[in-house]
């Protein structure tokens, strides 16, 4: 038997296949860091939904106790500063959220793991950002409505608690990584 793993959107998937060849054997501790990872897309993917929805409690949820995030605004500690701060700004809700997932990057040790992604913020002309169409011109063209307002980094912790994995510390800035 073989495992075959795969990430499929954010959900780590295992399928087990039979035949052919046998012996491979899963390092347990390989599974456990794959799981930790999808877990860690997992939480990446909520707060881009909560800062493109507008979702407090979602937010909110996203956050350790003691949570520190830190950007050129200020320092806000614990959920409640946390989610205060982006409810605040600007795009709230009203902008889509995105990340290029070849720069998201996540190193787990354990119950505690390290992070680094972008985010870029789009606003996609005044409606909905999760429906309103980005483009109706030919492929390639570009929708005039259709604004890059920000591209930024985050770099920080996460945690594993006994309901999933939190943010700890987080740091972001403007620009992309370096």
């Amino acid at each position: 038997m073989f495992i075959k793993r795969f990430v499929l959107g954010s959900s780590l998937v295992s399928c087990g296949l039979f035949g052919g060849w046998s012996g491979a054997t899963v390092d347990s501790s390989e599974l456990q860091d794959l799981r930790a990872r999808a877990a860690l897309q997992e939480l990446h993917a909520a707060f881009h939904e909560a800062t493109t929805t507008g979702a407090h409690d979602l937010m909110f949820s996203l956050w350790a106790e003691d949570a520190v995030f830190s950007n050129p605004a200020g320092t806000f500690v614990g959920p409640a500063e946390i989610t205060g701060f982006f409810a605040g700004t600007r795009g709230w809700g009203r902008q889509a959220s995105v990340a290029p997932a070849y720069k998201t990057h996540f190193d787990v040790d354990g119950d505690t793991a390290t992070f680094e992604y972008e985010c870029i913020l789009v606003d996609g002309g005044g409606g909905d950002p999760l429906t309103t169409p980005m483009s109706t011109l030919p492929p390639g063209s570009q929708n005039p409505a259709v604004e890059i307002v920000a591209h930024l980094h985050a770099i920080g912790t996460a945690v594993k608690r006994p309901n999933g994995w939190v943010f700890h510390t987080y740091s972001g800035g403007a620009g992309p990584l370096q």
